[in-house]
């Protein structure tokens, strides 16, 4: 598993709307893409949630790195958003754990990624022993649809993604707007 998302920062004023109708045209594209795990197209719409910003920012689960490449460089879905705002920078991570929540048939209207920097004298398995520990515990509650653990062995930042039915004030991390999810291939995820 892959994990990857980048953020476009929008003009303070831009109407989020105009990005609401954006992925509505395209959504469907995602429904059935080969390698794709699960997308959520999400947006932070500033004064909303707390956000300062205006962003759109998917997040993606990918099952082979094969669909991640024919969506990057293969001409896939990222040409689109090039021609749209320009080439962005994809934050990407190793996926290590994947799991669903009670929720996973429902539509989330919220998702939170908290990213954490691993200090250099700590030994990452502790760290993605606990990550890993507690999204077993919290994709046992409810609210939530669904979460993932993955970390980038360059910068070691351990990066926690929770898709959720409405917003939990005790999760940490960047809260989205949930405004679609694909699962075209989401049980070949779990890991």
């Amino acid at each position: 598993m892959y994990a990857m998302q980048y953020e476009i920062t929008l003009p303070a004023d831009y109407d989020m709307n105009l990005i609401r109708s954006r992925v509505k045209d395209r959504l469907s594209a995602f429904d059935h893409f080969k390698g794709l795990g699960l997308k959520a197209f999400l947006i932070q719409e500033r004064g909303v949630h707390n956000a300062s910003v205006n962003q759109y920012a998917p997040f993606y689960l990918w099952s082979s790195v094969e669909g991640m490449g024919n969506f990057i460089w293969r001409g896939g879905g990222l040409s689109g958003i090039i021609d749209a705002f320009g080439r962005p920078s994809i934050h990407h991570w190793t996926g290590v754990s994947f799991r669903q929540g009670p929720a996973v048939l429902k539509m989330p209207t919220v998702a939170v990624r908290h990213v954490q920097s691993l200090p250099p004298d700590v030994d990452p398995k502790h760290a993605v022993h606990d990550a890993v520990t507690s999204l077993r515990h919290r994709a046992l509650q409810p609210n939530v649809h669904s979460g993932a653990v993955a970390i980038d062995p360059k910068s070691w930042e351990l990066t926690e993604f929770t898709l959720l039915m409405e917003a939990d004030p005790q999760l940490p991390g960047t809260q989205y707007e949930v405004l679609h999810i694909s699962c075209p291939h989401v049980n070949d995820l779990e890991v």
